[in-house]
């Protein structure tokens, strides 16, 4: 039996580990730039605000109060997800994070009727520990552990068990075909036309029907539904990304120069580690600042900039000194600031180290070789949720006074 894991509402359910008065109340997550809805809480979904749906609708109930929107704070949700992730390690053989709030379990040579009662303490110690509600599902595939966890989602079930074919069959028949994992809009129209409704009439159609008209990921999604274990790991391992970015709202206006820069450090250094466990490398970055929408005097600004790395690097200090020189070059000591951000973009692979034509005596080459071997010994140094052992020099400014935006001040932290 395969499991799956997935924290409910988990970004809402992260803010509320740092304030139980949101418990119960309506409240949203934005996206970067605050600019619409990417997670919501029960109670918001309720009120009949949409996933994806744009800030700008929902302003009268935040000014009045019916709904509690917050900026996201995603080093908040990376560092819980680890923790849930590693609860998760504790009563499965073998783990696969999937996202940031899903992880795949492979329960080889556990019985199954141990499986209820391992769910209910996976979700009973992620919500001792950690204040996060989980919904855990079982069943022959990893597609059907995903549709497990939705039918426990839908009817109020902290776990539940998918093994009886009639019951499955039961469940695909009441589900849309548009719910199932790895069918998106287009192709659920085109599965349309073909009369495919519910996840049922897809698993009884012939799979060389599937195979022609899906090619061979919709053989994979039919397979799975008939019980078969056919989506490796390795076919769902988490791929490079286009971009990585880190951003923050800040609780006042900043026009404090030394705390923006102490800020963007923090978040090159965050971005730079993050790009250096997906096995990357990047060619470009930039910074960029905004202001207060809501403080008018000086009109909206959203001054941005950019550097180019030739060679793509992921060395953190590299990336640091790029980010505070292009944050020098933007910032106007007359403005106050609402948000900073970083963006890491034109990302590769960091399969290898070739010379240079121009690098005759492979100065260049060496010295990008010790980065890696210095960025290697960083992150096994850092490695954990907790504080790190290892920064940057220019993280280390004190926080600005009354502030507090996910970050504790580096000063009494263990420093090299």
């Amino acid at each position: 039996m395969t499991g799956l894991a997935d924290c409910n509402n988990f970004f809402v359910s992260c803010e509320r580990t740092l304030n139980r008065e949101l418990e119960g109340r309506p409240v949203v997550v934005l996206s970067n730039n605050d600019g619409c809805v990417i997670a919501r809480s029960n109670e918001a979904k309720r009120l009949g605000i949409r996933m994806g749906q744009p800030a700008f609708e929902i302003r009268d109930m935040m000014e009045r109060g019916d709904v509690i929107a917050l900026s996201g704070n995603h080093l908040l949700y990376r560092d819980i997800s680890l923790r849930v992730h590693a609860i998760l390690q504790r009563y499965a053989p073998r783990t696969l994070d999937y996202s940031v709030d899903e992880s795949f379990m492979l329960m080889d040579g556990i019985p199954e009727r141990e499986l209820e009662a391992i769910g209910t303490a996976i979700w009973r110690t992620c919500w001792e520990e950690e204040h996060i509600p989980v919904t855990v599902g079982f069943a022959r595939s990893k597609t059907l552990a995903k549709i497990a966890t939705e039918v426990g989602k839908k009817g109020g079930r902290n776990v539940v068990v998918l093994s009886d074919e009639a019951e499955v069959a039961a469940i695909c028949d009441r589900l849309s075909i548009g719910e199932l994992w790895g069918v998106g809009r287009r192709l659920t129209k085109r599965l349309y036309m073909d009369g495919v409704y519910t996840i049922g009439d897809f698993m009884r159609k012939p799979v060389l029907w599937v195979r022609g008209r899906l090619g061979v990921n919709g053989e994979r999604s039919w397979r799975e539904l008939h019980g078969e274990d056919c989506i490796s790991l390795d076919f769902k391992e988490r791929k490079l990304q286009d971009s990585i970015s880190e951003t923050r709202t800040y609780p006042e206006d900043i026009d404090d120069f030394d705390y923006l820069r102490s800020r963007i450090a923090i978040y090159c250094a965050h971005v730079s580690r993050r790009l250096r466990e997906q096995g990357g490398q990047c060619g470009a970055m930039s910074v960029f600042l905004q202001t207060n929408r809501f403080h008018t005097e000086r009109g909206y600004q959203s001054p941005s900039a950019g550097t180019i790395f030739n060679p793509p690097t992921a060395d953190a200090a590299q990336i640091t000194h790029a980010g505070v020189a292009l944050l020098e070059s933007i910032f106007n000591p007359d403005i106050a600031y609402k948000r900073a951000g970083v963006v890491l973009t034109d990302l590769t692979p960091a399969t290898y180290l070739a010379p240079s034509l121009f690098d005759e005596d492979n100065v260049e080459l060496e010295s990008r070789i010790k980065s890696r071997k210095l960025m290697n010994i960083v992150d096994h140094l850092n490695a954990g949720p907790g504080p790190h052992t290892v920064k940057i020099a220019s993280q280390l400014t004190m926080g600005h006074p009354g502030h507090n935006d996910g970050y504790s001040s580096s000063f009494g932290a263990p420093t090299t």
